[in-house]
């Protein structure tokens, strides 16, 4: 075993994925002026390679894409990032990369993966001579601690941490441990003999590999992890798209192809991405927010008996309204009926007023197809109710196709102003959370609401949304609507198989789509219980995590913390000080002052502070 006893502090963390490598670049920028050259061992543990992780591995198919531009993702804290440590500047993912990008925009993500390991092998490479590295390709499968060794003056009073691992090697002593393995996966519910069930999780190639040419495969979720397994069943397995003299895009199929019944809750596809450049007669984007700054929302919810949803989703909206509306007043002013600067003023006035706001928007805007309305964005095919399954396929058809023209035609600028609008809000909802500002059920409040925003911002390139219009018009995708529900049931007759996978929809009341295989394209809520991270199961059985519960006692998906240190509080409300759970985070963007970077600041100074 590997005490490292004497004077080293021993600091593990658990993760070394984009979250991880972030938090160890920021303890080697702040070892010089908190640790000075005192020696400090520190220890990664992740069976994937450091840097990249899992998702962002270098050896996975090239056909698996970001969603996000390559200059907006930078893992360099620029000179924005207002913290207590050092910056180090650097490129972004587009200005570092060497290969070409997808859609004018977007990085595969094994290139990025080679982003992020570039990353980790030049700030560990440029570490402290104090600073000891240990990387462990495995998995920590327990954290067991040990009995304080009163020979030591600064030993800690709940001992140390015994790291145990899956690969064999001897455990080591950790100080202080770092949580930051991503994402939780769940284990697979079990299936019946003779089904096969892939996910919910990231695309799996070797997964879909399982399934045969021709088969129907209902399919669960149309986000992005569906996007990832469409391009890997089509492309991947010899398909192609060409465009036509008109400019439509067309699927030629190789015959090897799976056939998908495929639909979720709201029934459609994440958005796009809006195509850029902007308009060049759009004005540029607000330097910052005017209503829901996190200024503003701390005051509210400071209030007392505050509720997220009362208090704080009302600036939320209007701040998404106004992004709308100048978007709207500046690039397309025929379709308006008063001046910018009148409806300004008006809005300013009528933010807390929803009824009032209303009437403005009417008396402003005369077409309500350009009015904000996020409870049509929400659920755009709320009440649909179609004669056959062809009408609902043209119904959705139609639906994909106006939802393309307007995030790439050239009147794209009101979607772009709302995408960068919910990108700036959604940072000070983190903030806010990140900060400790929002307790329990303020937390599930914030994330509920804002869940529409991770649905209109986050989706695929443009590209990856019309090649899906053009599997749909090739009979490859059939949709089957908003609030599928899929059961397991004993087929009917003459099938061979004991039972089949059903799914069915309101859309369409009375038709069944049947298939031997479900798709869950989905990544599946957290579940401690049957998390399939070993460490977490173990720690959860023993009450060292808990579930964080709402208001109605159900649990939230979120661990119990202490606020904003990220401490873990167990069963018998202890706070593990020596304990830091980083949860999963996006990508920052440069330039823009990104929590990311400023929360892994303080996870890294917390860790090389006090005794």
């Amino acid at each position: 075993m590997n005490h490292h006893m004497g004077p080293a502090r021993s600091l593990c963390i658990i993760g070394c994925g984009p979250r991880g490598a972030s938090i160890v670049e920021r303890i080697l920028a702040n070892v010089p002026a908190l640790y000075g050259d005192r020696p400090l061992d520190l220890h990664l543990v992740d069976p994937y390679p450091p840097g990249a992780g899992r998702t962002w591995r270098t050896d996975q198919p090239g056909l698996l894409w970001m969603n996000s531009a390559a200059e907006h993702v930078t893992m360099y804290p620029d000179e924005s990032v207002d913290c207590a440590g050092p910056p180090r500047p650097g490129p972004t993912t587009a200005g570092w990369l060497d290969a070409p990008l997808h859609d004018g925009a977007y990085a595969a993500r094994r290139d990025q993966g080679r982003y992020l390991r570039h990353f980790f092998d030049t700030v560990t490479r440029q570490r402290p001579a104090s600073v000891r590295l240990f990387v462990h390709r495995a998995r920590v499968i327990d954290l067991v601690r040990t009995a304080p060794d009163e020979a030591l003056p600064d030993a800690p009073p709940a001992g140390r941490q015994q790291v145990i691992l899956d690969s064999g090697e001897p455990p080591f002593l950790a100080d202080r441990v770092v949580f930051a393995q991503g994402h939780t996966e769940t284990l697979a519910a079990p299936t019946p003999p003779g089904l096969l069930r892939i996910g919910p999780g990231p695309a799996d190639p070797d997964a879909l590999d399982r399934i045969p040419p021709g088969a129907p495969v209902v399919v669960r979720g149309l986000g992005l992890v569906f996007i990832d397994c469409l391009a890997l069943l089509t492309e991947g397995r010899g398909g192609h798209f060409v465009r036509t003299p008109d400019g439509t895009l067309r699927y030629l199929p190789s015959g090897r192809e799976p056939y998908l019944y495929a639909g979720s809750r709201r029934g459609v596809p994440l958005p796009p991405k809006p195509a850029r450049p902007l308009p060049s007669a759009l004005p540029a984007p607000p330097a910052g927010l005017r209503f829901a700054t996190v200024d503003a929302c701390r005051a509210r919810l400071s209030r007392p008996g505050a509720s997220f949803a009362r208090d704080a989703w009302p600036l939320v909206l209007a701040e998404l309204g106004w992004c709308h509306y100048r978007a709207l007043f500046a690039g397309q002013p025929a379709r308006t009926r008063m001046t910018w600067q009148d409806f300004d003023a008006q809005y300013a006035l009528l933010i807390t007023d929803a009824d009032r706001l209303a009437k403005l928007a009417r008396e402003a805007v005369p077409d309500p197809a350009d009015r904000f309305d996020l409870d049509r964005l929400a659920a755009p095919l709320a009440g649909l109710r179609c004669a056959d399954t062809d009408d609902l396929q043209r119904q959705l058809h139609g639906h994909l196709a106006e939802v393309l023209r307007r995030r790439t035609g050239p009147a794209r600028g009101v979607e772009t102003a709302l995408v960068d609008a919910l990108q700036r809000v959604g940072a000070v909802i983190e903030e806010l959370w990140r900060a400790g500002d929002l307790d329990p059920t303020q937390v599930t409040e914030a994330l509920g609401h804002f869940a529409i925003g991770t649905h209109l911002s986050s989706g695929p390139p443009p590209l990856r949304a019309e090649q899906l219009l053009a599997l749909a018009e090739a009979g490859i995708v059939t949709f089957v609507g908003p609030d599928m529900r899929v059961e397991i049931t004993a087929g009917t007759e003459g099938t061979p198989a004991p039972a089949v996978f059903r799914a069915t929809g309101p859309a369409l009341p009375g038709t069944v789509h049947e298939a031997r295989v479900l798709l869950d394209a989905r990544l599946a809520p957290p579940d401690l219980v049957r998390a399939a991270d070993p460490l977490l199961r173990a720690l959860t059985s023993r009450g060292e995590l808990v579930p964080e519960r709402g208001a109605d006692g159900t649990p939230s998906g979120l661990l119990q913390l202490s606020g904003a240190s990220l401490h873990p509080v167990d069963a018998h409300g202890t706070e593990h000080q020596d304990r830091i759970i980083a949860g999963p985070a996006q990508f920052p963007r440069p330039g823009t002052n990104a929590v990311y970077f400023r929360q892994n600041d303080t996870i890294a100074r917390s860790l090389l502070g006090g005794d």
